[in-house]
């Protein structure tokens, strides 16, 4: 906890964290979203936004509208050294006892959330950019480096990031635009208890390798111009593949 970052009001006091954490998934985001309520401009922010895509629904963590862009947050409250590739399916936390734990690949992850909102809110995918945010505790040792469309960087280092590209940035959606795309998108974040427990379910089969995570279905193992590969048995109404772990 930085005593100057909560002077500027980009982190919240000692009292204010403790009645705002209820587990350290939803503290990270908490975290984030406080932070980007010091931005300037016009933007609103939303959070848990199950957006349908596939006959499913995907989760977005935080979205910020803001006059000079649209920013999809992907939270990951970890306090490991992380590992990972972009085109790998899993990546890597290695906590400071040496035990290893896998999760998704968040550029992957992130990168779904957006073709759904790109598709819901009828925008191209360029329109949006991938923010990942780790812990401030966390160690980013062997990650992909940022591009245009994707940033990865840690929690603390994230204001100064957004600044930066804001600052570059033009203009792009009207008052009006903002709130029109905040109409459109607030009843996905009002969704009943059976469509947040279908997710939950749905999230799972990503780590049973031979499920797809899109439609539920046999993934089946083929061989394509780059060698094999893992597809839906479902193609070509599902065109989920991945490549083979080694």
């Amino acid at each position: 906890m930085g005593l100057l970052a909560i002077l500027k009001g980009e982190e919240p006091g000692i009292i204010a964290r403790l009645l705002n954490y209820k587990n350290a998934g939803q503290f990270g985001e908490y975290m984030i979203e406080y932070a980007l309520n010091s931005l300037k401009g016009e933007y609103v922010i939303l959070k848990n936004i199950y957006v349908p895509i596939r006959n499913q629904r995907t989760e977005i963590d935080l979205l910020m509208i803001h006059e000079k862009g649209i920013f999809v947050f992907e939270s990951k409250n970890y306090n490991g050294s992380i590992y990972g590739k972009a085109n790998e399916l899993n990546w890597i936390e290695k906590t400071k006892k040496g035990n290893k734990y896998t999760f998704y690949n968040p550029i992957k992850q992130n990168n779904t959330h957006i073709i759904a909102i790109a598709k819901y809110l009828s925008l191209p995918k360029k329109a949006f950019s991938s923010y990942i945010v780790f812990s401030k505790r966390s160690k980013l040792k062997k990650i992909p480096k940022n591009t245009e469309q994707v940033v990865i960087l840690k929690r603390n280092k994230m204001l100064k990031k957004l600044r930066k590209e804001l600052k570059q940035r033009e203009v792009i959606y009207t008052k009006q635009q903002i709130k029109q795309f905040k109409a459109k998108i607030k009843p996905l974040t009002n969704v009943s208890k059976k469509v947040k427990k279908e997710h939950i379910e749905n999230t799972k089969k990503k780590y049973v390798k031979n499920v797809c995570p899109f439609c539920g279905k046999k993934l089946i193992k083929k061989t394509g111009k780059y060698g094999q590969f893992m597809s839906c048995a479902g193609y070509p109404k599902c065109k989920y593949t991945r490549q083979i772990d080694k």
